[in-house]
């Protein structure tokens, strides 16, 4: 024995049939899984793109704000 272990969930992949897994993979995907309505999802999608472009706006000053300093700071000499 190598010492090497595999898990049960990795011999069952491993013995099945790669068409057979993505058919299982989209039937618990399909059944089995609870999802979140349309209208949440839209939601969650505005609220990240507003952070993420509020996020964006703030770093974007902070850079312009030590660039403009690191400028007057090096014309200085």
């Amino acid at each position: 024995m190598s010492g090497v272990r595999v898990s049960q969930p990795v011999q069952i992949i491993a013995n099945m049939s790669l068409i057979q897994y993505i058919k299982d993979s989209f039937g618990e995907l399909s059944n089995n899984m609870t999802w979140i309505s349309k209208e949440e999802a839209q939601k969650s999608t505005v609220i990240v793109a507003s952070f993420s472009i509020v996020f964006a706006l703030i770093v974007f000053a902070i850079d312009k704000v030590f660039h403009t300093g690191l400028d007057v700071f090096f014309k200085m000499f």
